[in-house]
């Protein structure tokens, strides 16, 4: 069964030293949980690349105890945005009146699997070496096996949900701060003109 990210071993680096200092960007992405852990991914944007650079993952959690390490994030990192899996909109509203900088959360599965998946192709993604949990996550990332006789379905294949609680919070980060949007310049097929006003 294939699996949804496959991180090349050169890109999972050691921790570069200041490069908090240089990220233009840094961000937070969290998957809520109580019986499944809760998930929090902290990653920067530096020279048009990104860094997963911090992991927590740790079930039965309350609200309070993850606003705690979200706090203690922010202030490590310097975080200004975060992006909560909007599903809980009762902790987000915890979230903001505790001053956590939340900004909107992008869903959209199969986009930001899409954005992950080009990053990496094009060289500019990048995992420190620190955060084992999410590096193992990614190993077993994987899409479901389709049963025999099964239609695909309008492409819109998601990955099994199972031991994926990093892998969602680094997503709804990276994704929700730079959405996949399509590069004119890498169409294969030349664009026609378009006159309305004669149906053509």
């Amino acid at each position: 069964v294939g699996l949804v990210w496959d991180l090349p071993e050169d890109k999972i680096i050691a921790p570069i030293a200041g490069l908090a200092n240089k990220a233009e960007v840094r961000i937070i992405g969290i998957d809520w949980g109580f019986r499944n852990p809760a998930a929090i991914v902290v990653c920067y944007k530096y020279d048009d690349s990104w860094y997963v650079v911090d992991e927590w993952k740790k079930a039965e959690q309350t609200t309070a105890e993850i606003i705690q390490v979200l706090k203690n994030k922010i202030m490590e990192h310097r975080i200004y945005k975060v992006y909560p899996d909007p599903a809980e909109p009762d902790r987000i509203e915890e979230c903001k009146r505790e001053k956590i900088p939340v900004y909107e959360t992008n869903k959209d599965v199969i986009g930001g699997i899409s954005l992950v998946r080009q990053l990496i192709y094009e060289g500019r993604f990048f995992v420190y070496n620190t955060c084992k949990e999410l590096i193992d996550e990614m190993s077993m990332y994987h899409y479901a096996e389709q049963k025999l006789g099964e239609r695909d379905k309008e492409a819109k294949e998601e990955p099994e949900k199972f031991n994926d609680h990093l892998c969602d919070a680094m997503r709804y980060g990276v994704y929700s701060y730079a959405p996949l949007k399509f590069d004119w310049t890498q169409a294969t097929l030349p664009i026609k003109p378009y006159y309305p006003e004669l149906g053509v």
